[in-house]
């Protein structure tokens, strides 16, 4: 019966013990997989923040604001601050590195084809991407994320972190899962890619491992935990063998253990969530927090409070003022802050101040502080949390600077400036350009109706009321609240119309003048040209009249002598009607004309000059059948004044080398008339002054001709320019086309006033 008890007993003890065995492995297989669960968000979440600082890095760049020297600082930055990034880069669409931290950082990953896709897709679609594990030079198995940089439409690249999962493991893996557990990331098919221990731990069963997928990078990827071996003890197996007769005792100190291990497991849950809640808040804030005692002492410190000012949290902790982070400059303001915040005196606003971090870099920050009460309601310090403001502050200080600038450069303008509402017309910007022109004070902007509102954009108007003349220009645009508004910009040409005027007036002066020059000069050829009609008249009269004395002429000879003589009378009225058209003002009239009846014409009226300089004429007459639709007396003013320009250019030359050349000749729709001399020729350097207005060579001329000359034959949709010959002298050459379409009606009238003389 004792035996029977105590098989009983023994009976009872091992079913007991494999039972307190199989909840003790249930407890664990649950710390097993809440440790797992809670290791691999951890170890998510930082993947997550290099991805967050990747995008922080786009962002900048798309908006112009990261230039190469401040990547490379942000990215040493970030591989200080998370050791398992080995490298940062920035690469276009086709993975080739722009950027890179440390260099070449990109060279051994466009070797892996599988690596580099996600980050060539990601540059593409404008989306983050992610690669599959692959073996990195001295770093082992590692992954990489990539976020784009998208501009608008346009994608221009990506920046890309190199992420070690060896260095993740060793870096976010806390010491009491180490004790616990191996950790591990294997692939899709069960390789171990890294872990921590790096010595594996051999599994005995399911139990002791557990496995979740960890994405991102994704790929297969997942995060292994293996719980090092528990097994029961032989002596222990023995020694309760031994004891068995304590039987009432061991089971009474059975059940107490396992109470108390209950309560201890569910305590310990109970405390690992509430940690894990607390540190998952500090570590989502991205302002500083900092908690000191009621003497000033260090109590605690967030992870963005570290980054802040380039201190570990270790360095930070138990530390009183003065800080480490605090500027030398602004040390004494720090103080006075710090008292305020002792004595409690802390406004809604915050403390303005300016920190300086480890490497030296100085940052501002607004500070709000606020007593740290403890559980049993006692007033233990001060918690603070501070955000970092220089780069608004930078940017409104930029603001500021730029609008100051924009004032400064609106109000230097001559012209006048103003923003005007569409639909009310009410003055919402001006210049002082603007309000000095239409006496407007500072205080009228905003009520004041504008004169530009009466006038069409873009066009020359006059202010009745100031006798100014202004050029309006207008242009729809948007102002800053969206709304529709004219910008209409008014520069005053009061000063450049009546210069205008008094130049047209001038050139009509200059240009009587040259015509009444330039009729001296005709008189001689009027009489050449009259010398031979008047000759021949004398000459049929004499006859008529000897004729009809001997009474030997027929009714049909006198009639054709007759008509001979009125057809000469007609050739004298001819020439003077041509040489009063050539010398009165007109209107330009264009209509057929044929080129060899135009040089003929001008040729008759060189008939003087050529001989009283004693010129030699040579023609190359090929287009003489040609028609153009022009003036027919401005294209003769035209050759006529060229002629006689190159005449004169041969006055001081040898005998021999006063040869003038006419030449004309058909090309494709195009007629070129060329005037040649072998005179002294004309510089260089004067050729690009030679048509302009005044510029003249000759000591009696006005350098009006060539000016004239070259705007009739602009007029006629043509090009005179001038050339030097190789073997002395200079060719003028006019070029127009031939039967040009008649659309002069559309052009602008040429007056007889640009007529050369």
């Amino acid at each position: 019966m004792p035996n029977l008890a105590l098989i009983s007993f023994l009976a009872v003890g091992v079913a007991l013990l494999w039972f307190v065995r199989s909840n003790e492995r249930d407890a664990q297989r649950d710390a097993l997989v809440e440790d797992v669960l809670w290791q691999e968000q951890v170890l998510r979440t930082e993947v997550t923040n290099r991805q967050t600082q990747l995008e922080a890095l786009a962002h900048d760049q798309v908006r112009g604001d990261l230039s190469e020297g401040s990547f490379y600082g942000r990215a040493a930055t970030i591989m200080t601050a998370s050791p398992e990034v080995i490298a940062i880069a920035f690469a276009n669409e086709y993975g080739e590195s722009v950027w890179s931290y440390p260099a070449q950082a990109l060279a051994p990953i466009q070797q892996v084809p599988a690596a580099l896709e996600p980050m060539q897709r990601a540059a593409r679609i404008g989306l983050p991407a992610s690669s599959p594990p692959f073996n990195y030079p001295g770093a082992g198995q590692v992954v990489a994320i990539a976020f784009p940089a998208v501009q608008g439409n346009n994608t221009t690249g990506a920046f890309i972190a190199l992420i070690s999962l060896q260095g993740l493991l060793r870096t976010y893996v806390p010491w009491w899962i180490a004790q616990r557990y191996q950790l591990a990331f294997i692939d899709i098919e069960g390789k171990v890619l890294a872990a921590r221990p790096d010595q594996l731990v051999s599994e005995s069963s399911g139990l002791n491992s557990y496995d979740i997928a960890f994405d991102p990078p994704g790929y297969g990827l997942r995060l292994r935990a293996v719980m090092y071996q528990t097994g029961w003890p032989f002596w222990q197996q023995a020694l309760y063998g031994v004891l068995a007769g304590l039987s009432a005792l061991m089971l009474w100190s059975l059940w107490v253990l396992k109470r108390h291990m209950q309560e201890r497991l569910s305590a310990e849950r109970a405390l690992q969530r509430e940690m894990n809640m607390r540190r998952a808040m500090e570590d989502s804030l991205v302002s500083g927090i900092l908690a000191t005692d009621r003497e000033g002492r260090t109590l605690h410190v967030n992870r963005a409070f570290c980054r802040m000012v380039g201190y570990e949290a270790e360095s930070l902790l138990g530390c009183k003022p003065p800080f480490a982070f605090w500027a030398p400059e602004t040390r004494q303001h720090c103080e006075q802050v710090f008292e305020a915040i002792q004595r409690g005196e802390s406004p809604v606003k915050g403390f303005s101040m300016r920190f300086i971090r480890r490497n030296g870099e100085r940052f501002d920050v607004r500070l709000y502080s606020s007593p740290l009460i403890d559980g049993e309601g006692r007033h233990t310090g001060w918690v603070s949390s501070m955000t970092d403001v220089t780069e608004l502050k930078r940017e409104r200080e930029a603001l500021k600077a730029s609008h100051e600038r924009f004032v400064t450069v609106l109000n230097g303008l001559d012209a006048a400036v103003a923003v005007t509402d569409r639909s009310s017309g009410e003055l919402l910007l001006s210049n002082r350009a603007f309000r000095e022109a239409f006496h407007l004070g500072e205080a009228d902007g905003a009520f004041c109706a504008l004169p530009l509102r009466e006038t069409d954009p873009d066009d020359e108007w006059r202010d009745p009321v100031l006798g100014r003349w202004y050029h309006n220009h207008r242009r729809e645009t948007v102002w800053v609240d969206q709304s529709p508004v004219w910008l209409d910009i008014a520069t005053d040409v009061t000063e450049h119309k009546l210069a205008d005027e008094r130049e047209r007036t001038q050139a009509e002066k200059l240009q009587q003048t040259a015509r009444l020059i330039a009729m001296g000069e005709i008189a001689s050829s009027l009489a050449h040209e009259l010398n031979q009609p008047l000759a021949a008249i004398s000459s049929y009269s004499t006859a008529c009249r000897n004729l009809v004395g001997s009474g030997q002429i027929t009714p049909t000879e006198l009639d054709g002598a007759l008509e001979k003589i009125v057809e000469q009378s007609r050739r004298a009225g001819a020439i003077i009607r041509g040489i009063r058209e050539f010398v009165q003002k007109r209107e330009p009239k264009r209509s057929i004309c044929r080129v060899g009846d135009l040089v003929d014409t001008v040729l008759s009226l060189l008939a003087a000059p050529l001989n009283r300089h004693d010129v030699r004429l040579v023609e190359k007459r090929d287009a003489d059948a040609a028609e153009l639709y022009a003036d027919r007396v401005m294209l003769e003013q035209v050759l006529f004044n060229l002629c006689k320009n190159a005449i004169e250019a041969m006055v001081d030359c040898e005998h021999e080398r006063r040869i003038l050349t006419l030449e004309t000749r058909a090309r494709e729709g195009w007629l070129d008339i060329s005037v040649s001399d072998l005179g002294a020729g004309i510089a260089p350097e004067d050729v690009e002054k030679l048509f302009r207005p005044f510029y003249t060579t000759k000591p009696e001329g006005m350098g009006m001709g060539l000016n004239i000359c070259r705007t009739i034959v602009e007029h006629h949709q043509g090009r005179l320019w001038v050339e030097a010959r190789a073997q002395g002298g200079s060719r003028f050459v006019v070029s127009l086309p031939l039967q040009a379409e008649r659309t002069d009606a559309a052009r602008p009238t040429l007056s007889a006033d640009t007529r050369p003389a």
